[in-house]
């Protein structure tokens, strides 16, 4: 499997990429590697190795080939990438119960919860020092933006039992 420098795999998880870094990270983190999503494709590896590398000025994905390697990772990064800037907040479907049960919104209550401590948290950790610098401003914002997802699970969820 593909591995990560740990801290950009860190760094993956604390912030909202552009769409190129997003791309880069579900294909390094998917199994396997740049090596399995290339010949998934019929791709050559070190094509798109250099197409994911983030210095490379001259080789890029196409919009095409990022919806392919979405369609294949199902990273939520990628659509992360696209939606936030654009103040967008989006759910995958599938993490909304269908038919839902007390049960179900429980749970996304329980997630909405947890999503809004660890913004707080996030916030807390940031002004430990006084100042929010750049990378803890990233990191808040991608909290704000977990929590809004989780609220729409909550709505969403609420929304099914709707007469």
């Amino acid at each position: 499997m593909g591995q990560i420098p740990i801290s950009m795999s860190r760094a993956a998880d604390q912030q909202i990429h552009t769409l190129e870094l997003s791309c880069y990270h579900a294909v390094h983190d998917y199994p396997g590697g740049v090596a399995a999503v290339a010949a998934t494709f019929g791709w050559r590896a070190s094509t798109l190795q250099n197409k994911l590398n983030p210095t490379q000025t001259t080789h890029k994905l196409t919009a095409h080939e990022a919806q392919q390697v979405l369609d294949l990772t199902r990273d939520g990064r990628i659509v992360d990438a696209l939606c936030a800037p654009l103040g967008i907040t989006w759910l995958e479907q599938a993490k909304v119960d269908a038919p839902a049960g007390d049960l179900s919104l429980l749970e996304r209550g329980n997630d909405l919860l947890m999503a809004s401590t660890a913004m707080i948290n996030e916030i807390v950790t940031a002004l430990s020092d006084g100042v929010i610098d750049k990378g803890e401003w990233q990191s808040i914002k991608k909290r704000a933006y977990q929590l809004q997802q989780s609220s729409s699970g909550v709505t969403e969820t609420a929304r099914q039992f709707q007469e």
